[in-house]
């Protein structure tokens, strides 16, 4: 029944996609095998963004494979977290064991592990995750030595086909949990629950309650009815998202998709109705097509948890049923002030007592509930893991290959000069007196209707400019021009985009943090491009010491983005269950949420200075100029700063994320 290709690339040839299902243990990954994968990732139990799965040992893990291959399904390891340099060692350790094991490729989050995997691991494909934020055809063209890229969930149809005609392959989500931030610039859980969704312990905190409301979270994913565009778009790989989900869900997700898939390639394409009416009784907080086919209607704010299918409003005891429902079945009590469970012990229609009973009748389930509660089918004893078909596959040969004991490079050291403070100002009022109050560099919206043309501004104030961390092609393109008009000094930039047209810009170009710059192969990646990056805010003093390069920047003082996100806020801020607030601010087309307390570092600076460290980013709106004056005292001494931390936080400088 199923297809056993994997798209061909140059050909042009419209070849089937690879269906490929989570795994988040040995459960799930037969469940995936038996309905219809063609491939399934899954994470051993370090450096993979769902570290809190049951996940695989080693030793799991080549059993794994065995299995899969046996019934002609790849295995991709996901090792898709954040990397710290006291880690590289272990990380390249473990993959070249899982290559010992024979995998089929590895998921990674660090462009800059791409060339060093292609030139250690010659012959393993090296798919890019949707944590590297490749969200546009000019940054996919840099990593085209990539198998696969995986797309942020945040690209319409036609960006995504856009990227595919710059020469990549691509895979795509298809179902599953859609996250409120871009994918890789989140920290929210990293500030405020010391949990980093970059390294796989995400605390979901986009699924506690704001404002009265769930209004973060985010409905499901689900494009099955789209399967003929994306087939048609050239699309190589769907995923479905869900290594924390049940074996049931991995079950009836993937027969869904692979019952939709081969319709389709057979000239008969039908949304498959029984899998669709299972999935939304497995899974399902409300589905959406999200911005791939341009549905902003994404949140879903009345409860973050799965919601199951409705049965009906319960009027007078009964319910007119909307679906079958059976003695044994689980359903969800929504009344007006809870939500609470209950399995159906007895059914009574027609004043008989039956063992199930149909869509239209008017059913007593026998639950405890109220007037005008709805009620939802959250499980049902006839959905089953065991699909009602039989795959026949070709095994796959499994390539054990041989161990690599890897070099870590000797990576040169670098200390910096001197101490230079670097603001990013938002008025260009602010952006000329941070210069006068004595900043290095000023970094203002190159996109800001004010921003001065050449030769409006005085020597001291002529300012850099900052880029959006969230871009398409045409907003990069239009940055290129500004650029060019402008001239300004310097460039901060927060999109990987940006670095294909480097060469453009004769100035200096500072990445912002949204790049997540963690480690020694990090920075010599972007040194290849003359830039300078802004250390991500995660590393803490003594993992900043780690580095042996100190030619970069450190987020020093101001407001932390926690989130950055496409989906709309219409609240300027957020309030949580404990009453912290968090700002929200917009930048480009997307919005910003800050953390609840501004970062302070203060006399810190020294250490840092000692360190070898020499320039440091203040982003607070406004203050700049303030703040400037006072650093420059505390480069040159200790200032007392009991009173100036009050209301601030440290971050990551003393408190290392998981």
């Amino acid at each position: 029944m199923s297809i056993n290709l994997l798209p061909v690339r140059g050909t042009g040839k419209l070849l089937p996609p690879e269906l490929l299902a989570p795994a988040g243990d040995g459960e799930a990954l037969d469940a995936a095998i038996r309905n219809g994968a063609d491939a399934v990732y899954l994470g051993v139990r370090e450096f993979n963004a769902r570290i809190l799965a049951r996940n695989f040992s080693l030793d799991e893990l080549g059993r794994a494979v065995d299995l899969s291959h046996r019934r002609g399904v790849r295995v991709y390891l996901a090792m898709n977290t954040l990397v710290k340099n006291r880690e590289l060692g272990r990380f390249w350790d473990t993959l070249s064991r899982a290559c010992l094991n024979g995998i089929d490729g590895v998921i990674i989050q660090h462009v800059s592990f791409l060339e060093p995997i292609k030139r250690w691991f010659p012959h393993l494909p090296v798919f890019l995750s949707t944590q590297a934020a490749v969200g546009n055809a000019a940054a996919a063209g840099l990593f085209k030595s990539a198998d696969r890229i995986i797309l942020p969930r945040e690209l319409s149809l036609d960006e995504v086909r856009a990227i595919i005609r710059s020469g990549v392959r691509v895979e795509v989500f298809v179902h599953g949990a859609l996250c409120f931030s871009y994918s890789g610039l989140c920290l929210m859980s990293s500030f405020v629950g010391n949990r980093s969704g970059n390294r796989g312990c995400c605390a979901q905190l986009c699924r506690k309650p704001y404002n009265g409301s769930y209004c973060l979270s985010t409905r499901e994913l689900c494009l099955v009815r789209r399967v003929p565009e994306l087939i048609e778009a050239g699309i190589s790989g769907f995923k479905i998202e869900g290594r924390m989900r049940s074996p049931l869900y991995v079950a009836v997700a993937t027969r869904l998709y692979r019952r939709a898939i081969d319709t389709y390639l057979e000239g008969r394409f039908r949304v498959p109705e029984k899998e669709m009416s299972e999935i939304e009784v497995v899974f399902n907080r409300e589905f959406t097509e999200g911005f791939m086919f341009g549905d902003r209607n994404l949140i879903s704010p009345e409860k973050p948890m799965n919601r199951g299918a409705s049965l009906g409003v319960l009027e007078n005891g009964r319910v007119v049923l909307k679906r079958p429902v059976a003695v044994g079945d689980g359903v969800g009590i929504w009344g007006r002030k809870a939500v609470t469970g209950a399995i159906v012990r007895r059914i009574v229609v027609d004043s008989k007592q039956v063992s199930a009973a149909m869509p239209g009748q008017r059913a007593d389930l026998g639950l405890e509930a109220n007037e005008g509660d709805r009620i939802y089918l959250t499980s049902s004893t006839g959905i089953s893991i065991e699909p009602d078909f039989i795959l026949e596959r070709k095994p796959i040969e499994t390539v054990r290959r041989r161990p690599v004991k890897v070099p870590l490079p000797h990576f040169p050291v670098s200390r910096g000069g001197r101490p230079r403070l670097l603001v990013k100002a938002y008025s260009l009022a602010e952006a000329i007196e941070s210069a006068s109050a004595g900043a290095d560099v000023v970094f203002y919206d190159l996109f800001a209707g004010d921003f001065p043309a050449v030769g409006q501004w005085g020597k001291k104030s002529k300012p850099g400019a900052y880029l959006p961390r969230i871009a398409d092609d045409a907003v990069l393109i239009s940055a290129m021009k500004r650029l060019q008009e402008k001239q300004p000094s310097a460039v901060l930039a927060g999109n990987l985009g940006f670095l294909a047209f480097r060469d453009r810009f004769a100035g200096p170009v500072y990445l912002d943090y949204s790049l997540n710059a963690f480690n020694d192969f990090d920075l010599e990646f972007f040194r290849r491009y003359q830039v300078t990056p802004v250390l991500s805010p995660e590393l803490s003093l003594d993992e900043l010491g780690s580095l042996r390069s100190h030619d970069a920047v450190i987020l020093y003082h101001g407001d932390v983005v926690v989130m950055n996100t496409k989906i709309e806020i219409a609240a300027t801020e957020l309030v949580d269950e404990r009453g912290y607030v968090f700002p929200v601010r917009r930048e480009g087309g997307y919005r910003q949420v800050l953390n609840s307390r501004p970062l302070g570092l203060f006399n810190d600076i020294r250490k840092l200075t000692a360190m070898g460290f020499s320039q440091f980013l203040i982003d607070k709106a406004g203050e700049g100029p303030r703040w400037v004056k006072i650093y420059r005292q505390m480069l040159e001494r200790e200032v007392p700063g009991r009173r100036l931390r009050r209301g601030y936080t440290s971050g990551h400088l003393y408190r290392p994320v998981r």
